[in-house]
Parts: structure tokens; C-alpha cells; sequence
């Protein structure tokens, strides 16, 4: 079967489960393109055909696993944690249906489509996007304080049970992906040494994203439309999302504003603590920059590896290899800067 066809019968299981959720019933003719970006699960626009001779219209978004993909998060939980945050108060797109893989072929979900751009040179730099770039520190601080109040207790059987130490949970996490990954990566090493050393007490575990960054965000011009991709959330230190935010790789060339390019550090805690966040102190959020900086150069070696042993053959997958020495020396010059 070509991919033509492929994505043709895609396209009519869509609007079958469409058909069935949608107060109008059938949608009519629909056609799914993928939409670029996402390196560990597949995600479709869904488009329908205009009366006329119109464009197409953006209907809705499909998200589901790749044949070989294996993530945190199982997709049908990450369905109930964009319910559950969207209770909450965070701006998620609409859940419409999921699929366990009978119809989409392999587990996935429908949800709304969300004007706006999730590219991140875009929103850093289009004159466009001037009024966004100015709201959005105080506007991430909102949503990840809203994240962070749901109830760990009502995400029981959703996600695994939060660790009694979140910061040597994620260092064994890692350092077990490493070893698996067989990469040689000196600075990672010193860098989960160096944190293992330096593990902060204990926090109140929490609903984390896990992957809550630039990229991950939709974008429209007045700020932020939505927050994507939750397949790395889980129980832990909420500290630890805002450390994933301001790591050097995600700001896109805007060095001088560690909060997404966008920012500073203390504007966003301090609109954070007034959207009821608890109090996140600086250290603990630089703690937890360095392991970010660990997390991501493993998780580039995991996905150029997944290319290079054929599990997924993918040029983006591979270009991400290129990319693992980014991370190590951040994370060398913020060990340093420590001065411990």
C-alpha cells in the first residue's frame, strides 16, 4: 500500500470515529497531512473540504504512536491528563475521541485544531508575534502554576506513583537510558555525578509536564493558545518544569532571556507564585536546569540511536545525534558557575 493510499484510509477512519462524536454527524471528506516536528509520535492536521471551490479548512488534529514508538506516557492517559488539566484551567486543545488502534491503526486521539504556530523561530523573531513575545513570560508562569495544582491523587492509575525523592528519581531514569543508549558521553557522566552530589531535599510531588518548553507551546498573536505534547509527564518536583524551560536549548538564540527566549527568571516566578504556585526558589530551579541540560543530550543520543539501529529511520532522529554536545556544555558551564 502507497502512502497516498495509507493516509486515504486514515483519513475515512477519521471521519467514521468523527462521525460518531460530533453533534453534526459525518464531516464530510476530509484529508490528513502529517505535521512536522514531533520525533517520538506522529501527529496529523485534518483537514475538510470547503463548499466550492474553497481551500481546505484545519478541522481537527490526530495524535498517535508510531509503529515502534515508546513513550512515558501511554496515549490513552495522555488523553485523561489533557481532561484533567484543561479542569484545571491550563489551555490544552479540546479532546474529542481516542482510538485504542482499531481504527487509527495504532492508539491515538482526535483533538481540536488550535490556531497559532508552535515553531519557535517564528514566535522568537516575527514582527507578528511582538505583542505575544511580551506577554508570554507572565503567561507560561499562569499555565504551569495551573499544571502544577492538579491533584496528584487524581491521577492515580493515570500515571505511576510519584518517587519519595524526585531529583535521584529522574538521575536514575537517565543515567539507565544512557546505559542502554551504550554512548560515551563524558560531560552527561560528570553531570549526573555532579547532581547525585547536589540533590536538593525532597519536594511535595506534583503533576509535571516533563517537556514543557518552546515548541511545545501554540502560539497565536496575543500568547499563548495552547500546551502540546505531554507524553513526558509524570509525578515529581515541580521545579523541574521550570528548570526544562529556561535550559540554553530552548531559547533559540535569545541567550539574555533564560524563560523560553522570551523572559527573565524572576518575572516568571514571581508571576508564578501570583497565579498560586507555591514559592520556587532560584537554586532549586538552576538544580533542575542542569538536569534538564542531562535529559536532553540523552534523550538526542536515544533518538539518533533509535535511527542508526533501525528501529525508526528518520532524518530528523539523526540530526538530533549532532546535537548531544549542546546540552554537555551547558550543563558543564552551569556546574562551573556553581562553583561547588
Amino acid at each position: 500500500m502507497s502512502a497516498t493510499e495509507a493516509s486515504a484510509d486514515l483519513a475515512e477512519g477519521v471521519r467514521g470515529v468523527l462521525a460518531g462524536h460530533l453533534a453534526g454527524g459525518d464531516p464530510g471528506e476530509l484529508r490528513l497531512s502529517p505535521i512536522p516536528g514531533g520525533a517520538s509520535r506522529e501527529t496529523w492536521l485534518v483537514s475538510r473540504k470547503a463548499e466550492g471551490a474553497g481551500p481546505e479548512i484545519p478541522f481537527c488534529v490526530l495524535r498517535r504512536d508510531p509503529g515502534s514508538s515508546v513513550s512515558f506516557v501511554p496515549m490513552r492517559e495522555e488523553f485523561t491528563l489533557l481532561q484533567r488539566s484543561r479542569e484545571a484551567g491550563v489551555p490544552v486543545p479540546e479532546q474529542i475521541a481516542f482510538d485504542d488502534g482499531g481504527v487509527f491503526g495504532s492508539a491515538g486521539f482526535l483533538m481540536g485544531f488550535v490556531e497559532g504556530t508552535s515553531v519557535p523561530p517564528r514566535i522568537l523573531h516575527k514582527p507578528e508575534y511582538e505583542q505575544a513575545r511580551g506577554a508570554l513570560t507572565v503567561q507560561l508562569a499562569e499555565a504551569l502554576a495551573r499544571i502544577h495544582t492538579v491533584e496528584a491523587t487524581t491521577l492515580r492509575g493515570v500515571l505511576p506513583d510519584p518517587p519519595s525523592d524526585p531529583a535521584l528519581a529522574q538521575i536514575d531514569e537517565w543515567e539507565r537510558q544512557l546505559d542502554e543508549v551504550g554512548a560515551p558521553l563524558p560531560g552527561v557522566e560528570l553531570g549526573l555525578r555532579w547532581l547525585r552530589a547536589n540533590a536538593p531535599e525532597p519536594a511535595e510531588p506534583g503533576l509535571v509536564h516533563g517537556d514543557f518548553r518552546l515548541g511545545n507551546f501554540i502560539v497565536d498573536e496575543s500568547g499563548l493558545a495552547a500546551v502540546i505534547d505531554w507524553e513526558l509527564s509524570h509525578l515529581g518536583d515541580p521545579a523541574e518544569d521550570a528548570g526544562w524551560l529556561c535550559i540554553r536549548s530552548w531559547r533559540f538564540g535569545n541567550d539574555e532571556k533564560p524563560v523560553a527566549g522570551v523572559g527573565r527568571l524572576e518575572g516568571f516566578l514571581a508571576a508564578y507564585q501570583a497565579a498560586g504556585g507555591e514559592p520556587l526558589d532560584p537554586g532549586r530551579v538552576r538544580y533542575w536546569e542542569v538536569l534538564g541540560n542531562v535529559k536532553w543530550a540523552v534523550i538526542c543520543a536515544r533518538q539518533a540511536h533509535d535511527h542508526l539501529i533501525g528501529v525508526r529511520r528518520s532524518h530528523e532522529l539523526a540530526s538530533l545525534g549532532r546535537r548531544i554536545c549542546e546540552p554537555e556544555w551547558d550543563l558543564l558551564e552551569l556546574v562551573r558557575e556553581t562553583g561547588s
